[in-house]
């Protein structure tokens, strides 16, 4: 049965690291009718009106050599594209988020951190919601792998990433 009222979307922040390789990554997901995050999926019979973010993510890289995050951007990680449809849904979005992006600029000049970056985003997207992934001494009180955040508590949680991998030693 499908469901008729679309779900409030939101960004889910974490940490990956993988080959040596350490970034934020910024996910779309989306308030289940049990209460708990859910990524979106495609297809989605159930849910069409958010399939499209299925597989897209805002990310930055973090090293010890740089104090801030770099070499933000945005993609679509799907595990394959299995037709048209889900093609020409991807470059629409694309599309939506490059527009977007290039009259933000231009209105108001380019951002210079990660944060700012991603909030450009989900304004084009309309996301209005942050879930950042709780720090090992939170989810040991809280028992919460992700706790709601806004605008400012995001940039905290970034700015808060950036200083620990700075402060790691040199891997070897």
């Amino acid at each position: 049965m499908r469901n008729t009222t679309k779900p409030e979307l939101a960004f889910v922040l974490q940490v990956e690291s993988s080959y040596g390789t350490t970034e934020i990554v910024a996910s779309v997901v989306y308030l289940g009718d049990d209460g708990r995050l859910r990524n979106p999926l495609w297809p989605d019979y159930r849910r069409p009106e958010i399939a499209r973010y299925a597989d897209f993510r805002v990310h930055a890289y973090l090293d010890r050599d740089n104090p801030r995050a770099w070499g933000w951007g945005h993609s679509f990680t799907p595990h394959k594209i299995g037709d048209i449809d889900h093609a020409q849904t991807i470059l629409r979005m694309l599309r939506k988020i490059d527009k977007g992006l290039n009259a933000t600029n231009t209105e108001q000049g380019y951002v210079d951190h990660f944060a700012a970056y991603l909030f450009r985003i989900a304004a084009i997207l309309r996301i209005r919601t942050y879930y950042v992934r709780n720090f090992d001494k939170t989810v040991e009180m809280t028992g919460e792998r992700f706790g709601r955040r806004d605008a400012t508590g995001v940039q905290r949680w970034i700015t808060e990433h950036e200083k620990q991998r700075c402060q790691q030693p040199a891997e070897t």
